[in-house]
């Protein structure tokens, strides 16, 4: 059942913006990323180090997370206004007032610098090849200069953290090369002043220091080379006569996950520390290295093995060309152990180590498309859908850290807009809207109709709470994850309020994001507040807690989140079917389908049938389009209602229309959300989980007539699945 998976490719990338995001291919660790352009006579390794931030707290004694003012009084008045039903006065009261500043301390994600290294070379160029080996996480350039063999080989290792070169020449006294370590973006701002770096040169390395304008938070990076050749150093590194260069590179940020310090470790020496890391890697040697880079990788990348193709070994240009007009079980194979390899190359478990964001770990310019941040009212959600079913569970350890550190400001968010206070010994509520950065940055967005959302903190703890259910870690469970989950629920215990007219506890104001108007009670935040509550009456059982059991059973008794319009869809607005409902903004196409929330990733809808073919209507009025993380989320919501065909024309739309040469999503632009949303759709397809029973090949398309599947997990139990003809031959859970 083995098989290698390689992304490859017979031209090296183009050396732009574009090429960088559509034909380059990365490499990560987790903390480092990489996009290796794979070049003729030169080579670009653009770097990133996940934590290089502008914006934060820089010193400011009185710095809020963007929870500037305060606004409850507002909140209440807006509240007050929609039970009165003066929707365009609470409108225009929440469009000025229920919104976070827009300012620097924002910040933005920061692409770091560049490996630049040129070939004095022949332009007599045949047989290049460039390709990821993502079954070993090995990226290589290889091509025949003048009948002689050029080579390199790149990785990030995780336990060595160093970015590794091996550049290989068969004819040593015949290249001289050129090396150096830059801060030149791929698509450079002239404008953009947001951080300040200056390189020191050394008999064999380059250092690479400075800081960020804004901020403060000092940066470096250390790059050294071992070669059997000649080096020269003039602002650069020139290495000539060689067969062998091996070029090793570590970058680190003072960032610390502690808002008490402002984020920020001023003790640290991080020209040494990235010196001393790169020197230990050499030490250990080449091989060394790699072998424990591979190790490290498959030991989490092999769990998971999918059998649905036999290999194909064209280069990706063909194949994806040919996907237009006919079915290929490889490239849909080879896509979701892609998806698995980005989230084991963004996100890995460590000291202040941060979950993916927009981009995963790759970003190219200092102005990324939103700040490169974290998105709460579905994408960071997204990024780590498959991080349980697909048996890496470790991946989300960064992101249980990041939400913990959330709370520090989020307590300062619900006390500005909800006026839920915490004192130094109280943990009394937390709150997040939309948009987050490293800084703990918890305001509303500057827009109400995208910026507001109270529910992303439910949101990101059923993620969260999913770990424990995932690995049965009860040690994890006592001392971080029930903390942030029972504070969670004594914030929604305390923000509800009571809806005669509907006889319910609401959400208010309410709104679907980024679609539709204000509103009272949606199905989205009922569903996402639901949700919570039922984790939570199941976990405090095992915690021996009954502190809000009663509160929260009457309180979830009443949310009914649920309900079905006059079109037999489910309601996206409780008011749909109301005479002085808004219609106006309802848009037929759009790409958020969050009312479905509770059908996937919730749990609502397992229990009534009728709730699931009104989903189903739902889903085919809203279409097959959108953006590629829209039709991500559509192929898990399709996989939920059994239909594998309708899944996987929605995985084949991805594919065709919203996937870049390089396999990654495009929104557009690049956003990894799709990649990660797309492999938790075709785990779901092949098994699920409802009342208890697990159930094998829930939504398998006719196209995967034949296949195996091992190691998916449900819940703590390893699930491997065999079929024929579209039966199943053999079923074993673990």
């Amino acid at each position: 059942m083995d098989k290698r998976y390689i992304l490859k490719y017979n031209r090296p990338s183009e050396k732009t913006y574009k090429g960088w995001e559509e034909e380059a291919l990365p490499l990560g660790n987790g903390y480092i990323g990489a996009k290796i352009f794979g070049l003729i006579n030169e080579e670009i390794i653009q770097f990133n180090e996940k934590s290089l931030w502008s914006g934060g707290p820089n010193g400011i004694d009185d710095y809020q997370a963007g929870n500037d003012d305060y606004r409850f009084e507002s909140l209440r008045n807006v509240q007050k206004l929609l039970k009165a039903g003066k929707i365009n006065k609470a409108r225009e009261m929440a469009e000025s007032k229920l919104i976070g500043p827009q300012n620097s301390q924002y910040g933005k994600y920061l692409s770091f610098g560049e490996i630049d290294i040129k070939y004095n070379d022949s332009d007599t160029i045949s047989n290049f090849e460039r390709g990821l080996d993502i079954s070993d996480s090995l990226h290589y350039t290889k091509y025949l200069s003048d009948g002689k063999n050029i080579e390199r080989e790149s990785f990030i290792s995780y336990p060595d953290n160093v970015f590794v070169m091996h550049l290989k020449n068969e004819k040593k006294q015949t290249i001289t090369i050129n090396l150096n370590l830059t801060n030149y973006l791929v698509d450079s701002d002239e404008n953009s002043k947001m951080k300040v770096g200056d390189s020191t040169f050394f008999e064999k390395g380059i250092l690479l220091s400075g800081y960020v304008c804004e901020n403060n938070l000092r940066f470096s990076a250390y790059l050294e080379i071992e070669t059997d050749g000649r080096i020269e150093n003039d602002h650069g590194l020139k290495i000539s006569n060689f067969n062998d260069v091996k070029i090793y590179l570590s970058a680190k940020t003072n960032y610390i996950q502690n808002p008490k310090l402002n984020y920020k470790d001023d003790k640290i020496n991080l020209n040494e520390d990235v010196k001393n890391i790169v020197k230990t890697a050499i030490l250990k040697g080449y091989q060394k290295i790699k072998e424990n880079h591979i190790k490290d990788y498959k030991n989490l990348f092999d769990r998971v093995k999918l059998n649905i193709s036999e290999y194909d070994d064209r280069y990706m240009d063909e194949i994806l060309e040919e996907y237009k007009i006919k079915q290929n079980n490889y490239l849909e194979e080879l896509y979701f152990q892609y998806g698995r390899y980005l989230l084991i190359s963004s996100s890995r478990a460590g000291k202040n180590a941060l979950p993916a964001n927009l981009q995963g770990i790759w970003n190219a310019v200092d102005n990324p498309p939103w700040n490169s941040d974290y998105h709460l009212n579905v994408n960071l959600q997204m990024n780590y859908w498959p991080a349980y079913i697909t048996n890496l569970s470790e991946t989300a350890i960064p992101l249980i850290n990041y939400v913990d550190d959330l709370r520090f400001y989020g307590r300062k968010c619900a006390e500005k807009y909800a006026g839920i206070i915490s004192n130094d010994d109280e943990e009394n509520g937390w709150m997040v809207h939309t948009q987050a950065t490293i800084f703990g940055w918890t305001a509303p967005g500057w827009n109400y109709y995208w910026g507001w959302a109270p529910t992303s903190n439910a949101w990101i703890i059923q993620n969260v709470y999913d770990y424990f259910k995932y690995t049965l870690d009860y040690e994890i469970l006592r001392n971080k994850i029930y903390p942030m989950l029972k504070e969670t629920v004594k914030f929604w215990n305390s923000f509800l309020i009571y809806d005669e007219k509907s006889d319910r506890y609401v959400v208010s104001p309410s709104y679907s994001p980024e679609h539709g108007d204000i509103s009272i009670g949606n199905t989205y935040d009922q569903s996402l507040v639901h949700d919570l509550f039922s984790n939570y009456l199941e976990v405090a059982k095992i915690m021996n807690d009954t502190d809000y059991i009663e509160d929260v059973r009457i309180k979830m008794s009443k949310l009914r989140p649920i309900h079905i319009n006059s079109k037999g869809m489910i309601k996206e607005w409780y008011e749909e079917d109301s005479s002085d409902f808004n219609a106006s903004k309802i848009e037929k196409n759009h790409r958020h389908i969050s009312h479905l929330v509770g059908l996937f990733p919730g749990k609502i809808f397992d229990y009534d049938e009728k709730y699931k073919n009104a989903a189903r209507m739902s889903l085919e009025d809203r279409g097959d389009g959108g953006t590629g993380w829209s039709k991500a989320y559509k192929i898990n919501l399709w996989a939920k209602l059994s239909d594998g065909d309708r899944a996987h024309k929605l995985l084949r739309e991805l594919l065709v229309n919203s996937t870049l040469k390089n396999l990654w999503d495009t929104h557009p632009p690049f956003q990894i959300d799709g990649n990660f949303g797309a492999v938790s759709g075709i785990a779901n397809m092949l098994v699920s989980y409802k009342q208890g029973e697990i159930i094998p090949l829930p939504a398998l398309p006719k196209s995967w007539k034949d296949g195996e599947v091992i190691g998916l997990k449900v819940f703590n139990k390893e699930v491997n699945i065999k079929w024929k003809n579209g039966k199943v031959i053999d079923f074993k859970v673990i």
